[in-house]
């Protein structure tokens, strides 16, 4: 890999890291949730230096194309995060659900004890 190729990879992994850092910061992105993040831009770091294991493991596997299996393991890592994120988004729609129950529960007894909930 040449060196300007390794360049450019550590600049856009670390523009990600700073990019997750100031969302962090200005708590627009959760802590729990860029902690993913975080790993990524660090594997993606690291990746510039990683070329030579890399391509002992793609001869160790029998594969003939040493970067798919980087791309193997950026589409696992995605779908995993994928399965995260709906897993947390699964989670807040049903809490929204309950919590939408309650307020109508709560508006109910509340227009049963003002009396206004007995109109003809």
């Amino acid at each position: 890999m040449s060196t300007g190729s390794r360049v450019l990879i550590m600049v856009l992994g670390l523009l990600l890291f700073t990019i997750i850092f100031e969302l962090v910061r200005r708590r627009k992105f959760r802590e729990e949730h860029s902690l993913l993040w975080f790993v990524v831009s660090v594997c993606i770091m690291s990746g510039a230096f990683l070329d030579d294991i890399v391509n002992q493991i793609a001869i160790f596997l029998g594969i003939g194309y040493p970067p798919v299996i980087i791309l193997v393991v950026l589409t696992v890592l995605l779908i995993l995060s994928l399965m995260y994120f709906s897993i947390i988004i699964s989670d807040l729609k049903g809490k929204i659900k309950e919590l939408n129950q309650k307020v109508a529960f709560l508006e109910y007894e509340t227009r049963n004890k003002n009396g206004e909930g007995r109109r003809p």
